[in-house]
């Protein structure tokens, strides 16, 4: 059972560890249990009909993608000058990998990050000035909008409705 330990704080049911309560996904059958997304993060990996991915994005200047993510919310852990971790709390969403010789306006990379909320999302990013598109409703049904960073690289977000 979690324990709350704190008023926006929660201890995750799987490491103990104190996190913030919008770091951690409440298990659907059983809401009394809180997992970190750090160990989230490592159980998708054990799963063999759902394994994890993270995107690598190349990017042509660190400073300049460090930047769009760390205003688009997220946090970004450098690993060296060259190499970089885009965090959602405990999570990590991608890797960036610099690639001074990359061309944006020929960069087709491309990743979908699936969230609860893209209209929330949408409202965010734009309210940090992120170029981001207004949010549609697909015809196969995906709630979803799309930005590029500054490197060219592609990113969708939504949700199946």
């Amino acid at each position: 059972m979690t324990d709350e330990v704190g008023p926006t704080t929660v201890a995750c049911g799987c490491c103990g560890e104190p996190r913030p309560a919008e770091d951690v996904s409440r298990l659907g059958l059983h809401p009394e249990i809180a997992v970190c997304g750090s160990c989230l993060h490592n159980m998708a990996g054990r799963v063999v009909a759902r394994p994890a991915i993270t995107p690598i994005f190349a990017v042509h200047d660190m400073a300049a993608a460090r930047e769009f993510w760390t205003r688009a919310g997220l946090r970004v852990d450098e690993y060296s000058p060259e190499y970089a971790f885009v965090m959602h709390g405990e999570a990590e969403i991608l890797h960036l990998d610099l690639r001074a010789d990359l061309d944006p306006e020929r960069n087709a990379a491309a990743c979908y990050v699936h969230v609860a909320d893209p209209v929330e999302w949408n409202r965010q990013w734009k309210e940090q000035g992120l170029p981001v598109s207004d949010v549609v409703i697909e015809p196969w049904g995906m709630v979803e909008f799309n930005v590029k960073d500054p490197s060219g690289n592609l990113i969708r977000m939504g949700r199946n409705d």
